[in-house]
């Protein structure tokens, strides 16, 4: 609950600063966290598996590279900080996810705070003014006379893609449970916040996520459909004039969007992939007009990491799908079906994301507790105890599962 309510309604940039180390609110609660599992002697053992070392291994191998290319203290401190950000909360939410019920859990205060924040952003949405900016340096931007509303986050986006990448769940706790009228009204909330936002990627996130909610019902040619996209983009690779990544440039659904950056980056990208593929680059300013904005996170991660980074991130991203689809249809509980299938749509939500902005501020401790949520899942499908965190559901669940 504390790292939900910090990442809703404490601006990103409230930090204390102690010897040019810098302790936003989420690393403050993940050391209050660490201390507590420590002198409560809670910590649990960990089956490390498949995934949880590619997780490691992306942040550290990610770490090092970084480090190397800038060889100076000051990137050695940095991704220090970043390092307690990504293994500190991945960690503690692994701790802290002993069921199924665990995941729920989270997601019921994402409901109430969903809420809570409504009365905040339509606010926002009719005078332009944030009622946030008393808590820390947040504003509202406008875009062809629209105001994008952000509420406490660093960016319009970055609350529009919160709150997209959390509707499935929304919608799958709906479908199987009591309270109905929570779950209901706050995806109702969660569509409210995206739109108000006033920004494409949230909406294409959003659209992805409820396509693949519907596509539940075919979730057995999900592979195949998957090869086949992939056959098809490669098709249009040979066939069109330009790159298929130039279709994100096409892709208009506010006024003013900027998709034709989004793909000049990809395009430059593969352009320069000689300059990155080794230890990343220092600088993409060079790349193009604008293109020192680096607005997708794949790209982020070989310009910063280079292509073994790059090639680990992918990794990760595919194991974890496989796991979910894999446990998905296999899993003998219905309720366990749906709920696992969310997931999998939230990390589709993620990924689209990704193609249109590079993650930061609060909604880095979402992508983490999503990755944690995976982790769980790789560790429990592979251990003869698994069966037994489905009896931790709630009564209700098991009900509607039945």
């Amino acid at each position: 609950m504390p790292f939900i309510l910090a990442a809703c309604f404490i601006p990103a940039d409230q930090r204390i600063i102690i010897l040019d180390l810098d302790f936003t609110p989420l690393r403050i609660l993940v050391v209050a966290g660490v201390l507590r599992l420590l002198l409560r002697e809670e910590v649990r053992k960990i089956n490390w598996n498949r995934f949880d070392k590619l997780v490691l291994l992306w942040a550290v191998v990610g770490a090092g590279i970084y480090v190397l290319q800038w060889r100076d203290m000051r990137a050695l401190i940095y991704k220090c900080g970043v390092l307690f950000d990504v293994i500190g909360l991945y960690w503690l939410f692994r701790q802290n996810i002993h069921s199924w019920h665990d995941i729920i859990y989270p997601f019921k205060v994402m409901a109430v705070c969903c809420l809570v924040l409504v009365p905040f952003v339509a606010y926002e949405r009719v005078t332009g003014s944030n009622p946030f900016v008393v808590l820390g340096r947040v504003e509202t931007w406008t875009r062809e006379g629209t105001y994008r509303c952000q509420a406490s986050f660093p960016h319009s986006i970055m609350l529009g893609l919160f709150w997209a990448t959390v509707f499935p769940f929304f919608t799958g706790l709906y479908r199987i449970g009591r309270p109905k009228c929570l779950y209901g009204a706050a995806a109702a909330a969660s569509v409210f916040i995206v739109v108000a936002t006033a920004s494409s990627t949230p909406l294409m996130a959003l659209f992805y996520v409820v396509a693949g909610l519907y596509w539940f019902k075919w979730r057995r040619y999900t592979g195949t459909a998957g090869w086949g996209v992939a056959a098809s983009l490669i098709g249009l690779h040979i066939v069109m004039e330009a790159p298929v990544w130039h279709l994100i440039s096409r892709i208009r659904l506010i006024g003013g969007s900027t998709g034709w950056h989004r793909y000049h980056l990809i395009d430059e990208a593969v352009n320069h992939f000689d300059e990155w593929a080794l230890i990343g680059c220092r600088s993409t300013s060079h790349w193009g007009w604008n293109l020192y904005d680096v607005t997708n996170q794949f790209v982020l991660e070989g310009v910063r990491g280079g292509f073994v980074t790059f090639l680990l991130f992918l990794a990760m991203i595919y194991v974890a799908f496989r796991t979910l689809l894999h446990l998905c249809l296999r899993c003998q509980e219905h309720t366990h079906r749906i709920l696992t299938w969310c997931l999998f749509v939230v990390l589709l939500g993620h990924c689209v994301a990704f193609f249109g902005v590079s993650y930061f501020g609060q909604i880095t401790m979402w992508w983490y507790m999503t990755l944690a949520m995976v982790g769980f899942l790789s560790e429990g499908y592979k251990c003869k105890e698994y069966a037994a965190t489905i009896n931790l559901l709630p009564n209700w669940a098991n009900a509607a599962g039945r």
